[in-house]
């Protein structure tokens, strides 16, 4: 089933996600290559479909915002670049 990141990339929803610091630096990492210009999400947990790894390109009108307070930590420099 997929969550509300997938469907927003899909459907062109905007997304925020708060006290991003508190997420798992993996996590953020994985968002990284969708932060790129034209970037893209691979979603290879999901396995292989017709022998390929799912890619999400977002809808147009998708947007995401991330929010965090630098009193609760930090997030990694390459996030922070994004």
């Amino acid at each position: 089933i997929d969550g509300l990141l997938i469907q927003a990339l899909e459907e062109g929803h905007w997304i925020l996600i708060d006290n991003v610091n508190f997420c798992n630096p993996t996590v953020l990492d994985r968002l990284n290559p969708l932060l790129e210009p034209h970037g893209v999400l691979m979603v290879n947990e999901r396995g292989l479909i017709d022998g390929e790894i799912k890619i999400i390109k977002p809808h147009p009108n998708f947007r995401i915002f991330l929010a965090m307070d630098p009193k609760n930590g930090e997030i990694s420099r390459a996030m922070r670049n994004r």
